[in-house]
């Protein structure tokens, strides 16, 4: 009877039921099995098992007849060596017809082969082109001459094997990429819908520091986000053991510089690379998002306190609500005004901070090189004053000088307490004062604060007028003669130290001055004018700085 065979047109010897079940086997290890099992067969031999080239190795794929348990298990060839070595070796058959005297058997395998009362063996390769897969043996327990008919039979199944033994191979291969493809996919969808979610997460986050927590949770690994210049500036998540390295970076574009790297032990593959794309694409969307949200809060937040320390306010009720949205309420509070005797305060200076830790409700500005902070002290122990004594003693703050403007109850009030405390501000920065903080009421100015700087000059010259034209045309000092002579309550040598001019200049300069406006400085009712109108000329001229740099 004539066998069908994988190789067309080749004659066959074996059975046509073996190739059927050869063609159904599932896997490597079955095929082996049938094989060995019809070699028993059609051989009518005792013994048969195959053996598989792994490495530089034969190991035992399977077997038929064997009695012999550590046959089984320890059968381990090397190639090239033993007959089964040298038939994967050389890729041609061999045969023992009384392998008892065969001088080409290795210790343990002639060992193996006694204990199983093995005598005799035909071993053929088995061949795919010029590569051996492995080797095919039929074996009895007693000499055996072989003839060629066997030889060529089990020569044929062992090249049906080893085509069958391929496919499976090539067949494992696809079904191996074709699951692996699958499990990307899976992984793939699944690093979008979690993706999804920590694009919700994220969006629920009003802070960036937070949706960076949340991205390395996402990863999996430390998340580190650095500036233009590689300054660290903040990190999140954490590395395992090994050897940690940037395996992942990115810059943000959009973000002046800033970059994410994924610090971790192993490289990502391809779908966590593409996760991680997903998930900092994700962030800096936030990222932006927050960043411009902050931009228009601050920019709100600066057009209302313009709108509330001017005073020009058109609908108050709809102003309030604005308010209560940025966490200020203006029922009850004051306006601080701070500046710095060398230079001026920027929107991001360490005192904006330290006023904000110290008066937890409050909302802070910058306006013309001065800090302005409305504190709102809804919790009534809170001494404004005090807290910032105790503030502005400190080293990095010595050099600043607080203005407080009056307690205010309603709206109207913010523009009156601005007034006050950047009027005490400028005059403290000035030297008038012995404390850091000053108020209006401090310097004597609770009633000219809020004069418009108009009707002050006016003031100021119907007292004043003479003194200021003469120092103005002749270069005299008459107008610091008489601040200084009054601080000093009248005391001519301690003025003319002060001054650093002789006694009897003084005396001169005071009588010049009593003639030009008609005044006796002995007088209570003269020297009060006198000295209001000294507080006057001093505010106008802060003031009239504090609008130029304003213009400016």
């Amino acid at each position: 009877m004539t066998a069908l065979s994988l190789v067309p047109d080749t004659p066959q010897e074996t059975d046509a039921a073996f190739l059927r079940r050869l063609l159904a086997a599932n896997d490597t290890t079955q095929a082996l099995q049938i094989a060995v099992d019809h070699v028993v067969e059609a051989l009518g031999c005792a013994v048969s098992w195959a053996g598989l080239v792994e490495g530089d190795y034969l190991v035992m794929g399977a077997h038929c007849g064997l009695i012999s348990a550590e046959m089984r298990s320890a059968w381990r060839l090397k190639v090239g060596e033993g007959i089964g070595g040298k038939v994967a070796a050389e890729r041609r058959p061999y045969m023992s017809r009384d392998y008892r005297h065969d001088s080409r058997r290795v210790p343990l395998m002639k060992r193996l082969i006694d204990n199983e009362g093995i005598q005799a063996t035909l071993v053929v390769p088995l061949l795919m082109g010029d590569q051996a897969l492995g080797v095919l043996y039929g074996a009895q327990r007693r000499p055996y001459p072989w003839s060629e008919e066997e030889q060529v039979v089990l020569d044929q199944i062992g090249r049906d094997l080893a085509i069958r033994l391929r496919q499976l191979d090539v067949d494992g291969r696809r079904e191996q990429r074709a699951s692996e493809v699958e499990r990307k996919y899976r992984r793939t969808l699944g690093a979008q819908r979690e993706c999804a979610a920590l694009a919700g997460s994220l969006a629920a986050q009003g802070d960036a520091a937070v949706a960076l927590d949340l991205l390395a949770l996402k990863v999996g690994g430390l998340v580190e986000l650095r500036n233009r210049e590689g300054k660290l500036l903040r990190s999140a998540g954490a590395v395992g053991d090994g050897n940690p390295r940037v395996v992942w970076r990115r810059e943000l574009q959009g973000t002046d510089g800033l970059t994410v790297s994924v610090v971790d032990v192993a490289d990502l593959d391809e779908v966590d690379a593409a996760t991680v794309e997903l998930a900092t694409a994700l962030f800096r969307l936030q990222f932006l998002r927050l960043r411009e949200h902050e931009r228009t809060v601050e920019q709100l937040r600066g057009e209302m306190l313009d709108q509330l320390l001017t005073g020009r306010i058109a609908d108050p009720g709809s102003f309030r609500q604005r308010l209560l949205t940025m966490g200020f309420s203006a029922e009850e509070g004051q306006v601080v005004v701070i500046g710095r005797k060398r230079g001026e305060i920027g929107p991001d200076s360490p005192i904006a901070t330290a006023i904000e830790g110290a008066f937890p409700r409050c909302t802070t500005g910058v306006r013309s090189g001065r800090l302005v902070a409305v504190v709102d002290i809804t919790d009534p122990d809170t001494d404004v004053r005090c807290c910032l004594e105790s503030l502005l003693v400190r080293g990095p703050y010595r050099d600043l000088v607080a203005g407080v403007g009056r307690s205010c109850r309603d709206l109207g009030d913010y523009a009156i307490s601005y007034d006050q405390a950047r009027a005490a501000c400028e005059l403290g920065l000035r030297g008038t004062g012995k404390s850091a903080v000053l108020t209006a009421r401090d310097l004597g100015i609770i009633p000219l604060a809020s004069v418009p700087l108009e009707h002050l000059r006016t003031m100021v010259r119907d007292t004043l007028g003479p003194l200021l034209d003469a120092d103005e045309t002749r270069g005299t000092d008459l107008v610091e003669t008489l601040r200084v002579y009054l601080s000093n309550d009248r005391h001519l040598p301690a003025t003319a130290a002060a001054l650093h001019v002789h006694y009897n200049t003084v005396r001169n300069r005071i009588a010049r001055i009593e003639e030009l406006l008609g005044v006796d400085v002995r007088d209570v009712e003269d020297r009060f004018r006198l000295e209001t109108a000294l507080r006057m000329h001093a505010l106008t001229h802060v003031l009239t700085q504090d609008d130029e740099d304003v213009m400016a």
